[in-house]
Formats: C-alpha cells, structure tokens, sequence
C-alpha cells in the first residue's frame, strides 16, 4: 500500500518526519534513500520527486529545525532568565527521554566535516541560533540578578551550551548524566535546583 497518499504538503511532511527519526538515530551518512521509500511504501522516484538529491533533503530538515527553535524561543521571551534555562534544559529531555536520540545539532556537528557544504551552511547557522540563546539567558540572567558567575555571558553560554551537548551523547550510555550536569550548570550559576518537571514541552 502507498503510504505516501494525501496531498503534496503531506508527502513532503512524511518524508521529512521520517528522515528526522533516521537522521537522529543513525545519522546523516547511515541513512539512505532507499530505507525512506521502503518504509514509505513507495518507489525512490517519489522522494527525489520532493528532493532531487539527499542534499536537499537534509538542508530542509535543518532549515525546519532552524524555525521550529525559532518559533520555541519566541515562546520564551516573556520568561525570567532562570525560567528560561529551565525550558533549554527540558530541550534535552525531549530528545532523550522521549525518543533516546541526541539532539540534531549533536548529530550534525559530530559529521560535519562530511556534510555538504550546503548543510555545512545550514548547520553552522542553527547551531549559532542555538548557542546565542544560551548565551542571551545568561546574559539576561546577570541583568536580572538571578544569576551570579564570574567571567562574561559569552563564555558562561558557550559553557552550559556545550556541556549539554557533549551531556546528550553520553547519555545513551549513562543516562544519569543530564540531571547531574543540569545539578552542576545551576550550582555554577548560584541557581537552586527546581520542582521535578510537570511536563516536557512539544517543539515538534
């Protein structure tokens, strides 16, 4: 049976929901064309109908990330600094304990080197996105007076940005590890630790 029967928009959505999951379990190079039509149900010629090259698709999977994070932390805005942190902290949450994958600027920054220089592009831009906001919250954090640290917002944000990263990948091993660096990310900026979570948020 034809999984891919709807309209254009769908197909196009169903071809990317299911490149997102191979993307974030196995990554960009692990994956092939042919596993995405098999699992549709349909021939190759139907997603190169969508995306001519595997290129393509992987630039529009992360130009989707780019306006998803964009559309999460507008969201955000009218929180305090520390309420803010708490929301990028349960970002990690939603790829791991929902789904066991790393984040996709984990996947795409551990192969970029071989990414095409069209996704090179891409990525370095959605991880920018990702990294100003961390720093933003530390800076608004300061400016707020409910955070406390030495050194400048840029490096404070640089420091809890990638320690979460670096925490994702090793939570496939040690699933432990995100509560303790989120532990030490707010002991390091004066933060007492929270109630347990209500829920995670949807960025899907």
């Amino acid at each position: 049976m034809n999984k891919l029967s709807g309209t254009k928009g769908e197909t196009h959505k169903k071809i990317l929901d299911l490149a997102e999951t191979l993307l974030l379990t196995h990554g960009y190079h692990a994956f092939s064309y042919q596993q995405v039509s098999q699992a549709l149900g349909v021939r190759n010629a139907a997603i190169h109908y969508h995306f001519p090259h595997k290129t393509d698709l992987g630039v529009a999977l992360i130009q989707r990330y780019r306006r998803r994070f964009t559309r999460f932390i507008e969201a955000q805005q009218m929180l305090a600094a520390d309420e803010q942190l708490e929301r990028y902290f349960e970002l990690s949450d939603v790829y791991f304990l929902r789904n066991r994958q790393i984040c996709p600027s984990g996947v795409l920054s551990t192969e970029f080197p071989r990414l095409p220089q069209a996704m090179q592009f891409e990525a370095e831009a959605f991880i920018a996105d990702m990294r100003t906001w961390a720093v933003s919250i530390a800076a608004r954090g300061r400016a707020e007076g409910c955070m406390h640290y030495q050194g400048e917002p840029e490096a404070i944000g640089a420091v809890f940005f990638s320690a979460l990263q670096g925490a994702l990948q090793l939570a496939r091993v040690d699933g432990k590890i995100l509560d303790t660096v989120k532990i030490q990310i707010r002991a390091m900026l004066g933060l007492p630790s929270p109630e347990p979570l209500r829920e995670i948020p949807d960025v899907t």
